[in-house]
């Protein structure tokens, strides 16, 4: 019969692979972490809180519009909803005027050049907000281009008139404007005023 030496107890062992297996995993489960292993992931960490902080994210806008001026009355809410190309020019016919209808009347507007189909066209949602059933003149120019101190090329520039509702409403005119070219020099910029 064996006896095991490192123990205080003694118990028969059966085989001497025993006695080693017990040996090794005594051994594993008191050896330390060693330094150089703490010190390679402290580097690690190190590098990778260096590189978070100089990394920079540029965000690119493609959307092509620099942005819109109005100069607005107080008579009218006006939201540009951006640039489209026409994709279908059949029985659209020029014009420049409409009143604004009761709610959930909404009408449309149709200037600029001629429209194409491939043109490039700039879509303008106007909503009354005066009672009044005056009309009110709304001049739109869009440049290409536009920059400080340079105005850039004109595309198009509207004037239409745009008559209240004489009553509270929520409709809408929405004016679209055929630029009239097929390719634009970015960017473009929307000049609105109305009175």
């Amino acid at each position: 019969m064996a006896y095991s030496i490192d123990s205080k107890a003694t118990f028969p062992l059966d085989d001497q692979r025993m006695t080693s297996i017990r040996v090794l995993l005594s051994r594993v489960t008191t050896k330390k972490v060693p330094a150089l292993a703490l010190v390679v992931v402290g580097l690690v960490g190190m590098v990778a809180g260096v590189l978070a902080a100089t990394m920079t994210i540029t965000q690119t806008n493609y959307t092509g519009q620099a942005g819109v001026i109005r100069n607005n009355s107080g008579t009218m809410t006006i939201n540009d909803q951006g640039l489209f190309i026409v994709s279908d020019a059949t029985g659209i016919s020029a014009n420049s005027s409409a009143t604004f209808g009761a709610t959930g009347s909404n009408k449309n507007l149709f200037n600029g050049a001629t429209f194409t189909e491939g043109h490039w066209m700039e879509k303008i949602v106007f909503t009354d907000t005066a009672t009044d059933a005056s009309p009110h003149t709304v001049t739109i120019s869009i440049l290409s281009g536009a920059g400080v101190p340079s105005p850039g090329t004109t595309l198009a520039s509207v004037s239409l008139t745009l008559t209240g509702p004489g009553s509270s409403s929520t409709g809408t005119i929405t004016d679209y404007i055929d630029l009239g070219v097929t390719s634009i020099t970015a960017p473009i910029t929307v000049y609105i005023s109305s009175t």
